[in-house]
């Protein structure tokens, strides 16, 4: 067995673990503060930077790793018919195991995209910003459909709060220290986005009463993209991106030792 074998598998086993903790013990990764209406999950974050730093079988490893968690936790503390729903291995782990694969090839598309194409910092930033604008025009229509609020103040929130996280965005990327790992934030939240969107809409295919009988289901949809998953989103960057840096800093001095001992050697 080789030494890149051997350090996949540990560190497999390493974000596996995590990932089970975070899924088994109540209220870490799965938070819950108004039970069936207001909750966050969080478990997505470590499968994303493991998908940073293995191949794509390990990647669909802790996918289904994920989704094995979220099995078990709708039996063991499950409360409301939107968790039963998961006790749906298809519900489960399939969308799961579908998002580890998106976020592996999101990874390495804006990887190529930083690394290969000239102003390719540039292309992730309009992506990112065309992502969430998108995201915030179709919940800020759901959003009125469940409130029945006036649509052009929701269009001038959702506004505001797009110019908010693309000042944000923009800073992280004109920032020196970054400069090689400036794409890691547009995976954390286009990844995330669509970890949310995968599940919602499993659950609305095969268990649509999960939502409640009578409920526009659509507007819901919409309307858990606008609040949960884009606070899930905002929280994977903020929690993920300097765990990233930080690994991929230590990976990279580590190499230097080796290629320093095998020199002098």
């Amino acid at each position: 067995m080789n030494k890149k074998k051997i350090y996949n598998m540990t560190l497999f086993a390493v974000f596996a673990s995590i990932i089970m903790l975070l899924g088994l013990v109540p209220n870490i990764g799965y938070i819950t503060f108004i039970p069936g209406i207001a909750s966050l999950t969080i478990i997505h974050i470590p499968v994303l930077i493991g998908i940073m730093f293995l191949p794509l079988g390990y990647a669909l490893g802790l996918g289904f790793t994920f989704g094995l968690t979220s099995l078990i936790a709708a039996y063991v503390y499950g409360k409301t018919a939107f968790d039963f729903a998961f006790q749906n291995p298809i519900i489960a782990i399939v969308p799961r195991v579908l998002f580890s694969l998106a976020a592996y090839y999101i990874f390495h598309g804006f990887k190529v995209l930083f690394s290969k194409i000239k102003n390719g910092k540039t292309y992730s930033f309009i992506v990112v910003t065309v992502v969430t604008a998108l995201f915030l025009y179709f919940t800020s229509v759901g959003l009125t459909k469940v409130t029945g609020w006036d649509i052009r103040f929701i269009y001038i929130g959702a506004f505001i709060l797009l110019i908010g996280l693309m000042i944000l965005y923009y800073y992280f990327l004109s920032q020196d220290k970054y400069q090689n790992l400036t794409y890691i934030p547009s995976v954390f939240i286009t990844a995330s986005l669509v970890h949310s969107m995968i599940v919602l809409t499993l659950v609305a295919l095969m268990k649509p009463l999960a939502y409640g009988e009578g409920t526009d289901i659509l507007g819901v949809i919409l309307t858990v993209m606008s609040t949960n998953a884009l606070f899930e989103a905002l929280i994977a960057v903020l929690i993920g991106s300097p765990i990233v840096v930080a690994l991929f800093s230590l990976r990279e001095s580590e190499e230097r030792e080796d290629d320093i001992i095998i020199w002098c050697r």
